[in-house]
């Protein structure tokens, strides 16, 4: 079964061995990866394809490292990519489509992957399918005219199948949030007008996570979902908590160890 602490610290074995820098964006997001994962995204360990299966769209694509290593961990990436990331491996710094992984979309270039969630879960509607779609984004993302355009269709086309999740962790490539665009406060009440399934949680406790995401999985509800999720960029390693200056630095360039190799 999924745990959060073991993903984490999986996390950033990865990225000091490897010396990928997408530490930080990484581990905003590992509690709302493995809750999504292990109790509520419907897929197929056996088949990545699997017609039935819901879509993850995660649109921070930098920060895929703990998203790669949950993958990992089911079954669905293989080993040895994780074992050659940037050294030869076919998975990429930032997320590159791969069916045989269950990597749904090429994300990366931000404000991409919202449009993408909105044309998928407005075609699953005209098909009457099941499948839901989640898409991630970071808060920093949010600035991208392409994601208000796409909130504005699933608002139109009353997308009860189309679950948001904004990875609110303040920071993004080189400065706050609040010093670029709008600070999360004033960006939850413009989502908020999207919907009337809007929640401001804390985004690493499981039990709101749970909460909140049972709400759109398993209730009738009439229109898009957004969770705003309060989080620490580089949650687990003190020096680049809440650090601007490790959106992209490993963290053994400022000496970092990991406490036990072997855990």
């Amino acid at each position: 079964m999924l745990n959060s602490e073991d993903i984490r610290k999986k996390t950033i074995r990865l990225s000091c061995n490897t010396k990928a820098g997408h530490l930080a964006p990484s581990l905003s997001c590992v509690e709302m990866l493995t809750v999504l994962f292990r109790d509520f995204l419907k897929y197929n360990k056996t088949n990545p394809k699997d017609n039935t299966r819901d879509r993850l769209i995660f649109s921070k694509g930098h920060g895929a490292y703990s998203y790669y290593v949950i993958l990992n961990e089911l079954g669905f990436l293989p080993n040895e990519e994780l074992n050659t990331f940037y050294n030869g491996s076919s998975i990429k710094g930032c997320l590159t489509y791969n069916s045989e992984y269950m990597i749904e979309a090429s994300t990366g270039s931000l404000g991409h992957g919202l449009p993408i969630s909105v044309g998928m879960a407005q075609s699953f509607k005209m098909q009457n399918l099941p499948n839901k779609v989640i898409c991630i984004v970071g808060d920093g993302e949010m600035q991208e005219g392409s994601n208000f355009e796409a909130l504005s269709l699933a608002y139109r086309f009353k997308l009860d199948n189309l679950l948001l999740i904004v990875d609110g962790n303040n920071l993004q490539a080189m400065d706050k949030v609040s010093d670029v665009g709008l600070d999360n406060s004033r960006l939850g009440k413009v989502l908020n007008a999207y919907t009337d399934n809007f929640y401001r949680l804390d985004g690493h406790d499981e039990k709101e996570l749970q909460k909140c995401m049972n709400k759109f999985f398993n209730q009738n509800n009439e229109s898009i979902s957004i969770m705003l999720c309060d989080t620490i960029k580089g949650k687990g390693i003190d020096i680049c908590e809440n650090s601007i200056a490790h959106h992209f630095r490993c963290p053994t360039e400022d000496g970092y160890i990991m406490e036990n190799e072997n855990e």
